[in-house]
């Protein structure tokens, strides 16, 4: 499977051996460097400012992170391709790093 982010606002999970669209979903166009871990993708989304990801298996949105939910700066944002993912040891859940311009913030990998 090959997962794209493209300018039109969706990802799309292509066959890699057809080119065929195995499905796609609305999300935030531009896009930091994608990072995958236990099938799930993650990344930064440029026009949302989001943290998001998404489960590959279903082609679905899991969670999309606001910044300025959680921050104490009114305009944060996850932007660029600050952008981390650890894998968890002994049965744990992985962790997910990512970056604003006044921040970092740790979280619970999807799965």
């Amino acid at each position: 499977m090959v997962i794209v982010n493209n300018e039109d606002q969706y990802v799309y999970a292509l066959d890699p051996m057809t080119g065929n669209q195995l499905w796609k979903v609305r999300d935030s166009g531009t896009s930091s460097k994608m990072r995958y871990m236990n099938g799930v993708v993650y990344f930064n989304g440029g026009a949302s400012g989001r943290l998001h990801a998404i489960d590959i298996r279903e082609g679905k949105t899991v969670w999309k992170i606001d910044p300025q939910l959680i921050g104490e700066f009114p305009d944060e944002a996850f932007r660029g391709t600050a952008i981390y993912t650890l894998a968890g040891e002994n049965g744990k859940k992985g962790k997910v790093i990512s970056l604003t311009g006044n921040n970092a913030y740790c979280f619970e990998a999807y799965r």
